[in-house]
């Protein structure tokens, strides 16, 4: 059998080797341009989050006000990669939190809560952090009336 290998002199190697790093790299630098990729429970989304807006704190955590009928009523879809840490910091515009998908650790001044898919915790303060222990998509909810004045 025939091996062109064998018969490649040092310097064809060295090209070739070459031409293969570059082909690596530019493979890697596409990649990175893709839209990130995740699995929920029934499907795939393939997500660009054009439009979507960064958290303060934490530019991996992108969001989007959702708009509803009620004018006391805020509520915020939130994509949070895992890993994403957000620190102890008042939250008024989050009261209730519902787990579409993914998991989120949440740490209070009294409890630890892990909220993971299709669970929904209501807080008993605004004041909590805490991090993605998988890719999350998240659900917030509060009623305006209880936001402080301004």
């Amino acid at each position: 059998m025939f091996h062109i290998a064998n018969h490649m002199t040092d310097e064809k190697r060295e090209i070739l080797n070459k031409v293969n790093e570059l082909i690596e790299k530019r493979k890697e630098e596409l990649l990175k341009q893709l839209p990130i990729v995740h699995e929920v429970d029934d499907g795939i989304i393939i997500r660009f989050f054009t439009e979507w807006d960064n958290c303060n704190d934490n530019v991996d955590i992108k969001y989007k006000r959702v708009v509803t009928e009620s004018p006391e009523e805020m509520v915020l879809f939130y994509y949070l990669p895992k890993g994403a840490y957000f620190s102890l910091m008042e939250r008024a515009y989050i009261n209730c939190i519902i787990c579409l998908n993914g998991c989120v650790e949440i740490k209070t001044e009294n409890k630890i809560l892990v909220i993971d898919t299709n669970h929904k915790v209501c807080l008993d303060t605004n004041l909590f952090e805490g991090r993605a222990l998988e890719n999350t998509y998240l659900l917030t909810t509060n009623n305006r009336l209880n936001l402080p004045l301004l």
